[in-house]
């Protein structure tokens, strides 16, 4: 028998009724049959999952493989055995109640195969629910682990190389039922020689149960203090398969944000006092270790309130902040103040320059946290007779900052090379006031002279807003939020220039600017004095006022 191109793994425990789906979703893979494997392990199901499995083979003898076993306590057990008994040049692994595209496994195979891929990443689509995006803007055949933002999805459901891991030896560990997934795919990123993302393909649909049956959604207390275990561990993986610089700071900066640092939450409250303790020494153990002041300042204040409360024991003070930001969340908004001195911004979070506590103003600067709200009111070209503008009217605030000494200013990009061109802004009164912080303004681009006095250089230029408050300022694109049914106008000429404002897939606002020839010919300097002087003087002076001028 020949070897598969792929086999999926489905480790599958009461999946009833979306296991068929999942199924289905397997055995119409464009791929075709000859090529594809799937090893599906019943790990001790109730619910009639393995009948199913079972009644599925039967019906598909040359694609699925089913095999039985007691309940293993988690999805780990599973996956291994599928691994072990995979025969497929890659493996995938899929979960019961999700389900593939019918290119998935088309694509990532492709991609694989073109770059020499240890680890393949296939779009997300969320049913039900939300799941990660950012890190599908486009494909990637060779990954920068430094910058990109795989680090956000450290789920497995990936294409993996089979050999990869088998020379790694990279198996789950069974002994942790929480983020076992983040522990895996963590190492595999580190230790492969090209990772690859496939974004122009739908290709993993994440399922949102209607029971929510999900074994990571657990909460409890000893769930709580597993997720500091398992933090603890990843922090040993990045250690043992990285060298000090980007790419290990982006993985440390993933696992204490999205793991060691965010487990105190609403959470972390359920522990006992010494169960809290422990969890604050394990974490003060891995800060010492690994926390520098480039990861310092790439987190958000509660984040280094955190940081800093359990490196010094503040077991008080760390709780009073969980509450105050549980409380925060349940209202369903911004409750702290923000208090802005010296261009900076701060949170008054609990402890807040209390002298008492002593934590450092720089663990609630949120300067660079700041949001900006906007809208694009109106956009029209107005003509006059000289030439042709482009009237933007819109406004924007900084969230949570009082509009005190504010002001505007619209940055034009080319997108070639980066060149910016500043245009000013005109206050007026916003159109939505936002409770009296937003401020109100009209701009005017001209084209013919808006860059040093000349046209704007051919290209497309992405529209930016500045928003400014007591010395503080943001930007960002500008035009994804707009009047309702506000339709870019027609391309317009501007002298030289001709002009298409159109907005891009995120809805932002750019002008792509073309150069365009005149066949206006430049007027004789008398021909265009006596049309001067015909203004001037009038019609019926013309005869008179030309002969004095030839005769000059």
């Amino acid at each position: 028998m020949s070897e598969p191109t792929v086999t999926v793994v489905i480790g599958a425990y009461n999946a009833m009724p979306y296991l068929t789906r999942c199924l289905e979703s397997v055995a119409g893979q464009s791929l075709g049959r000859h090529t594809l494997e799937c090893l599906a392990v019943d790990d001790g199901s109730t619910d009639g999952s393995g009948k199913e499995l079972d009644r599925f083979a039967a019906e598909h003898p040359d694609v699925v493989r089913v095999v039985h076993q007691p309940n293993s306590g988690g999805p780990s057990g599973p996956r291994n055995v599928g691994i072990e008994q995979a025969r497929g040049r890659y493996v995938f692994f899929l979960d019961a109640d999700d389900h593939l595209g019918p290119r998935a496994l088309r694509s990532m195979v492709d991609m694989a195969e073109r770059n020499g891929s240890d680890v393949v990443l296939g779009k997300y689509v969320g049913v039900g629910c939300d799941v990660p995006h950012s890190m599908f803007g486009a494909n990637e055949d060779v990954v920068d682990l430094a910058t990109s933002r795989v680090w956000n999805l450290l789920t497995p459901h990936k294409l993996f190389r089979r050999s990869f891991l088998m020379e790694r030896g990279l198996r789950f560990d069974e002994d942790i039922r929480i983020g076992e997934d983040r522990l895996f795919v963590t190492k595999a990123y580190l230790q492969a020689s090209v990772v690859s993302v496939v974004a122009d393909e739908d290709c993993y649909f994440k399922v949102r149960r209607d029971d929510n049956g999900n074994i990571s959604s657990s909460c409890g207390r000893a769930d709580v203090i597993r997720r500091f275990e398992t933090a603890r561990r990843i922090m040993a993986a990045i250690a043992a398969h990285s060298e000090p610089g980007p790419v290990r700071d982006a993985a440390l900066l993933r696992t204490f944000r999205g793991g060691l640092l965010d487990t105190f939450s609403w959470r972390f409250p359920q522990l006992t006092e010494d169960e809290q303790l422990a969890a604050m020494a394990l974490t003060k153990r891995e800060i010492e270790r690994f926390y520098t002041p480039e990861l310092d300042a790439r987190m958000t204040a509660p984040h280094r309130i955190f940081a800093h409360c359990a490196r010094h024991g503040m077991r008080r003070e760390l709780l009073d902040v969980i509450e105050f930001l549980k409380q925060e969340r349940a209202k369903g908004g911004r409750r702290h103040e923000v208090v802005v001195d010296r261009g900076r911004a701060y949170a008054a979070y609990p402890h807040f320059r209390d002298g008492t506590a002593g934590i450092p103003d720089s663990c609630y600067d949120i300067t660079d946290e700041l949001h900006q709200h906007d809208r694009l009111d109106a956009l029209r070209w107005r003509r006059t007779r000289r030439r042709a503008v482009l009237r933007l009217d819109g406004h924007g605030y900084i969230e949570g900052v009082p509009a005190r000494e504010p002001a505007t200013e619209l940055v034009l990009r080319l997108r070639a090379d980066g060149r910016e061109v500043r245009v000013p802004t005109r206050a007026v009164p916003p159109a939505d006031p936002a409770g009296g912080a937003s401020v109100g303004f009209v701009a005017e681009i001209d084209f013919t002279r808006a860059e040093s006095g000349g046209p704007l250089t051919p290209g497309v230029w992405d529209v930016y807003l500045d928003v400014r408050s007591q010395g503080l300022s943001t930007r960002r694109r500008f035009g994804a939020r707009k009047a309702e049914d506000l339709a870019p106008p027609e391309t317009g000429t501007a002298g030289t220039r001709a002009v298409k404002p159109y907005y891009t897939a995120y809805g932002n606002l750019s002008l792509d600017v073309t150069a365009v020839r005149t066949n206006r010919k430049p007027k004789p300097p008398v021909r265009r004095a006596l049309r001067g002087i015909a203004r001037r003087l009038g019609a019926g002076k013309l005869r008179r006022a030309a002969v004095a001028r030839l005769r000059r």
